[in-house]
């Protein structure tokens, strides 16, 4: 090989399929839409220290899996 020639190194794409952002983006909109059907149903019962805790916990969860 010539000093000028272009190194042969395999061209990889820059983002290869990867099922896991897929997934946890399906589970997070699970995570979603079961939290807001329960402060609504904590709601409409009455319980206000349940929906604290289904939205603490809920939406805890959506902000731990966006950051890592």
């Amino acid at each position: 090989m010539s000093p000028m020639e272009p190194s042969r190194r395999p061209i990889l794409p820059s983002s290869a399929i990867n099922p896991h952002r897929g997934v946890m983006a399906f589970l997070m909109i699970v995570v979603f839409i079961a939290g807001i059907a329960g402060v609504v149903v904590a709601l409409s019962m009455g319980h206000a220290a349940a929906v604290l805790s289904i939205v603490l916990i809920a939406f805890g969860l959506i902000a731990a899996a966006a950051i890592c």
